[in-house]
């Protein structure tokens, strides 16, 4: 995201001394009430949309635009015909201004996704636990401490990535031994977003 907004930020040329420059934006915003929603940063500062700007004197520089995966990223520089130099709003350079929303969107996209991922996870070991209970626990024990047939490390010791291959090897039988025999049945029937579940599922009551 940071490399597509970055992509689509153009320098400004260069302003009047005695023009008031601002930087104004918005995230996961609609495209047709835009000029109507309060923007965030610079003078705006949550409160005033692009129809209340242009109301106090100011213009449209710049808009840059970008998409994102819930909806649209706005970035307006505005400013003013005329105002003292000394009474600018456009504090530090604009490079730095990009940074700074650049780095505030970037934390928020990684938070959102953090919290999505630890959400999968959470409600897959809710399921996991049945399937777990129902499928794995007489021969991997309760906790995943045995490892069947003692031809393995324990279940609980596994990592996603390990479970995930001895399933795929058991699908394709690659494994030629008794465990086979058992074990690809359930492995013909579970996929991966199942196999994250017992993992996490495990490592919850391995604590």
């Amino acid at each position: 995201m940071k490399k597509v907004i970055l992509s689509s930020i153009l320098l400004l040329s260069s302003t009047s001394i005695f023009a008031e420059t601002t930087m104004c934006f918005k995230e996961n915003a609609s495209m047709s009430t835009i000029e109507k929603t309060p923007l965030d940063g610079g003078v705006c500062n949550g409160k005033f949309s692009v129809n209340d700007m242009k109301a106090k004197g100011w213009s449209v520089d710049d808009i840059k635009i970008s998409q994102s995966q819930t909806g649209m990223n706005f970035i307006y520089i505005l400013k003013t015909a005329s105002a003292p130099v000394q009474s600018s709003q456009f504090v530090g350079n604009q490079a730095q201004m990009e940074a700074n929303i650049l780095a505030k969107l970037e934390a928020k996209k990684e938070a959102e996704e953090k919290a999505k991922v630890e959400k999968e996870l959470k409600d897959a070991a809710v399921i996991a636990k049945e399937l777990y209970t129902n499928k794995c626990q007489t021969c991997h024990g309760a906790n995943g401490e045995k490892s069947a047939y003692n031809t393995a490390r324990p279940l609980k010791d596994l990592s996603v990535e390990d479970m995930q291959e001895s399933i795929k090897n058991y699908k394709v039988g690659k494994v030629d031994s008794m465990n086979a025999n058992i074990m690809a049945p359930y492995a013909n029937f579970v996929d991966y977003k199942e196999i994250k579940g017992i993992h996490a599922y495990l490592q919850s009551i391995n604590k």
